[in-house]
């Protein structure tokens, strides 16, 4: 055999041992794109693009041309069992989520090659061959994440399994979508418009470059108004001498609070949920609110109502979709190797003299204040993030306590200039966001793109004892409107104040806001998955928190009034829950809270997760 044929007989030794360890992963499903282009599917769960380098092409050019950026070379590289060299004629995979955009929207194309695309939705159906493919796989290709499975099963009436099946048509609403996606929707129907005024949409609304803040709230639907249609198909609609309301009945296993008022209401404290539902079972005659049948309507006040389960036609939830819509249009795209000219604000809630949430001798703010100690270790031993934090005990200082349960302290201070101890709660919170402005300003005068700064305030939250896991509030468009200053010498002696002392925002700087905050809630939420720590079941990311019916809806002080783009306040885990609670007291949770913490945000930065750690056990 001469030596030509000798190295084609090579080739085929190669191509075949790699198709072998490929089969070898899990069953394959592949899609032909052409141009020697491959989409696969591996079990069910796994989407890749397989395609052969160019001539003289490495790793690093070959991950470039496919995903845009050098920082997936570690993932291409992974998914390929770590090849010191790329061959020609072989096929290589690159993971669907670090592929271009154009890239993404061929491989869900080849899948998925029946789409029915509407102006509002995305539509799959799903293939015949696609038999182990889960819905929060499907919400992950198509937003982003998974956390969105449930709106997604919401939206087309499915039953709580939310199983797939062969053949099934699956509509992904547009606000849900990834911008790329929803960019290649269909326009909606155009109507005759009328004369549109300078710094106004053809829709009639301004413009994301000019809106004014001062627009009036959006009015109630009037009682006797034809009602739209429901979002929610467990929901109809009525109106009665009283008013309009919404009609829930009960399914087996449903309780008052736990269907109704943490669902459709959104309030999640125990106060306030035992307060709402006293207040829906006397509106609706329940007695027994222990001992209701299954299909016992239920009626909800539309002035109780979370928007989105309002009907279509209803002032308040065309304003939630407007809001959802624009923010939607906003990503970060700002990718950092190792969080290179990142800055990482870390504020751990309550210190002081307000512990915060208290159960059974455990402060809320000692271990949250923790938790953010070992974060910020975690950033500044594996990163190169410039990390601040908003507070600090005076009894330890920066040091992680390697111990469960922790002592109490009341010596915590507001790194103002001069500090501020802590005596105030309120005084306490608008002193925070105070510097935090301070130090992005300053962070932005550098790096000069203000996507690159992320704000994260730490709490543990007091719910209703039902539920459990983490959430996140993120700042809503509609709550964040006006001009806001503090006045007063604790205040106008603060450096940090004088700088500035009064804040707000357009439109525009608003629906930024909530889409970036929208994004790093969503992959925090995500990384806290994948580090087996609970999430919140209902609505785990809001816009908003809920007290009582007739309550304004608020967004905490901390992120409200926050000049930082990207900013949230994470719950961490539910005290009055006494599962959560035992879990708080070790230090194994806090420790794997924390890395869920800077995972999540390398994550919203494109980068890989830290190295797995060795786990600790804890049990409740």
């Amino acid at each position: 055999m001469d030596i030509r044929n000798r190295r084609a007989a090579g080739w085929i030794v190669l191509v075949g041992l790699l198709l072998t360890a490929t089969a070898a992963l899990g069953e394959t499903i592949r899609r032909n794109l052409g141009e020697g282009q491959v989409a696969a599917l591996v079990d069910g769960k796994h989407l890749h693009l397989e395609a052969p380098p160019l001539r003289g092409e490495g790793l690093l050019a070959f991950t470039r041309r496919l995903t845009g950026t050098d920082e997936a070379a570690r993932a291409v590289s992974q998914a390929n069992r770590r090849p010191r060299r790329l061959l020609s004629g072989v096929r290589y995979r690159v993971p669907y989520e670090v592929l271009t955009p154009d890239l993404q929207l061929k491989v869900i194309g080849a899948m998925f090659p029946e789409p029915q695309r509407r102006s509002d939705a995305w539509s799959v159906k799903i293939p015949g061959s696609f038999r182990d493919l889960s819905l929060w796989t499907l919400s992950e290709w198509l937003t982003g994440t998974g956390t969105h499975f449930q709106e997604i099963g919401t939206f087309n009436r499915m039953n709580r399994d939310y199983g797939l099946v062969p053949g099934q048509v699956v509509l992904i609403p547009k606000h849900l979508l990834l911008p790329t996606f929803q960019a290649a929707l269909p326009a909606p129907p155009q109507e005759p418009q009328a004369q549109i005024a300078d710094g106004q949409s053809p829709q009639g609304e301004p413009t994301l470059d000019d809106e004014p803040d001062d627009e009036p709230p959006p009015v109630a639907l009037p009682p006797g108004a034809p009602l739209g249609a429901s979002p929610d198909h467990r929901l109809t609609f009525d109106s009665d001498a009283s008013g309009n309301y919404a009609v829930y009945r009960l399914e087996r296993g449903d309780a008052l609070y736990s269907a109704v008022v943490v669902r459709f209401i959104g309030a999640v404290r125990a106060k306030e949920v035992n307060q709402l539902a006293k207040e829906l079972a006397d509106l609706n005659g329940i007695r027994d609110v222990t001992d209701m049948p299954v299909g016992q309507p239920v009626r909800i006040p539309f002035d109780m109502l979370l928007p989105e389960f309002l009907p279509t036609n209803d002032p308040r939830r065309q304003e939630w979709e407007k809001n959802r819509a624009a923010s939607a249009q906003y990503s970060n795209t700002v990718r950092a190797s190792r969080l290179e000219g990142i800055t990482v604000i870390l504020d751990a809630g309550h210190g002081g003299e307000d512990s915060g949430t208290n159960h059974q001798g455990t402060w809320e703010s000692v271990y949250v204040y923790d938790v953010m100690l070992r974060a910020k270790s975690l950033l500044e031993a594996a990163t190169a993030a410039d990390v601040i934090t908003t507070t600090i005990d005076d009894a330890k200082g920066f040091s992680v306590l390697d111990r469960d349960e922790l002592p109490r302290s009341r010596r915590h201070r507001v790194l103002t200039h001069p500090p501020y101890p802590i005596r105030d709660a309120r005084v306490s919170a608008h002193l925070r966001w105070y510097l935090a402005n301070s130090r992005h300003r300053k962070a932005v005068k550098t790096s000069r793109d203000s996507a690159k700064t992320v704000f994260l305030s730490i709490h543990a939250d007091s719910l209703h004892h039902s539920l459990r896991g983490a959430m996140v509030y993120v700042p809503s468009t509609s709550l964040t409107k006006g001009t806001f200053g503090k006045s007063g010498s604790v205040y106008s002696s603060r450096r940090e104040v004088k700088e500035r002392p009064r804040v707000s925002f357009s439109w525009k700087e608003r629906t930024r806001s909530e889409g970036l905050s929208r994004q790093l809630a969503t992959k925090l939420l995500s990384s806290f998955k994948r580090h087996s720590l609970a999430v919140h079941r209902e609505k785990p990311i809001r816009d908003r928190i809920i007290r009582c019916r007739r309550c304004r809806p608020f967004v905490p002080a901390v992120v409200r009034y926050n000049e930082v783009p990207t900013k949230l306040l994470l719950e961490i885990c539910n005290m009055n829950n006494p599962n959560d609670r035992a879990l708080l007291r070790t230090k194994a949770f806090r420790q794997r809270v924390a890395t869920a913490i800077v995972d999540g945000i390398l994550d919203y930065y494109g980068q890989p997760a830290l190295p797995k750690p060795v786990q600790v056990a804890d049990s409740p």
